[in-house]
């Protein structure tokens, strides 16, 4: 079954400011946002939809970015439930850039892995327990873009529609599994998710330059950078200005003058002559470069080969964990990852309980601990 939920766009300040007020009033308030990382340098929050009592509204913060206020007073709220599906991302964007710090969250992509299911997705739930056919088309639209089409609503309406009963559901079956607790362990986590720090570009994260010689980095490097600084003042992602692919070619055979640029296949012709000279500039100083400045490879920690007895001790951890995954319907990775389980592998006594009491959340060490804890 198709559904075409029912919405109020609000655009004008006043607008947002009143409908922030109204959710105030709510014990379950759904929330969703869109952004447009495909189509910028650095993502936007474009889109902001809420579902409460009252129905759905849909704000628009690029028109009423000064009447955000009481957005950030609802989500800092610990006397309103705050219902995310997949909220991580936007916890992050929503802290990184209206320094909001979301509190008292129900997210159901959680909960649904907690519960074991296989697609935990937001349309897979909505067909689960609803019946609700959704079409991902506008997953990857660009939602800076104004004005957004009825078909575009719609779609972000239906993100929130069904959200907060969904998460009733979910809470439900979570308590009869005696794995609610776990549940509301994870969402407490969430209130503390930190946006990632800014990372500057480097020619020895682009796949596919791991054999380049200092030298073809040099090239890569200075052409990244130029991209970058592009990308930034015309507010595109990098790969919209000019392709690794077209960057690696180039750090290999690098052109001698503007027509071999703008003659390179695989990139906007008027990008390439419109940056040609820039570009050639970055080559020739990345060619004429000292060897001793050249981009040194990072030098990461060789970690040496397990033991024999240290492998012993893996294969029992994994083992274990597998059994216990089994038991509970729930992913083996979610209770403990392999890279921990390495990690303890290669220590023993003391050592590897404080990492292991250390590295464990409360629901894991409940469902895994004692387990492992005999075998290190």
């Amino acid at each position: 079954m198709m559904t075409t939920p029912r919405y109020t766009l609000v655009e004008k300040p006043n607008d947002i400011e009143k409908a922030f007020k109204n959710f105030a009033e709510d014990e379950r308030v759904a929330v969703d946002l869109e952004a447009d990382g495909l189509f910028s340098y650095r993502d936007k929050v474009c889109l902001i939809q809420l579902a409460g009592r009252a129905g759905i509204t849909i704000v628009d913060p690029l028109k009423g970015a000064d009447a955000l206020s009481g957005f950030k007073a609802l989500l800092e709220d610990r006397g309103v439930l705050k219902v995310f599906h997949g909220g991580d991302y936007d916890i992050r964007l929503l802290k990184r850039d209206l320094e909001i710090r979301t509190v008292e969250i129900f997210d159901t992509m959680v909960a649904s892995q907690l519960l074991g299911k296989e697609a935990i997705g937001l349309g897979a739930l909505l067909d689960e327990y609803f019946g609700i056919k959704t079409d991902k088309k506008f997953q990857k639209a660009n939602w800076s873009e104004r004005p957004l089409s009825k078909e575009m609503l719609e779609y972000a309406a239906l993100d929130v529609s069904n959200l907060i009963e969904l998460a009733g559901i979910l809470s439900a079956e979570l308590k009869e599994k005696g794995r609610l607790s776990w549940a509301e362990e994870e969402f407490s986590l969430m209130e503390e998710a930190e946006p990632p720090p800014q990372k500057g570009v480097s020619s020895y994260d682009v796949k596919g330059a791991g054999k380049f010689t200092p030298r073809q980095h040099a090239i890569l490097q200075g052409l990244l950078e130029v991209r970058d600084r592009v990308a930034s003042e015309w507010d595109r992602p990098p790969f919209k200005v000019i392709s690794n692919k077209v960057f690696m070619e180039w750090a290999q055979r690098p052109p001698k003058n503007r027509r071999e640029v703008i003659e390179t296949k695989g990139a906007s012709r008027g990008i390439l002559a419109k940056l040609a000279d820039e570009l050639l500039e970055s080559i020739k100083s990345a060619e004429s470069l000292p060897a001793d400045r050249l981009p040194k490879r990072p030098q990461y920690e060789r970690r040496a080969p397990l033991t024999a007895e240290e492998k012993k001790r893996l294969a029992a951890m994994k083992e274990a964990r597998n059994k216990i995954s089994e038991e509970l319907g729930i992913g083996g990775g979610l209770i403990i990852n392999s890279a921990t389980l390495e990690n303890l592998a290669r220590l023993s006594g003391d050592e590897a309980k404080e990492l292991l009491d250390i590295s464990l959340k409360g629901w894991q060490r409940e469902a895994a601990g004692d387990i492992l804890l005999n075998i290190i």
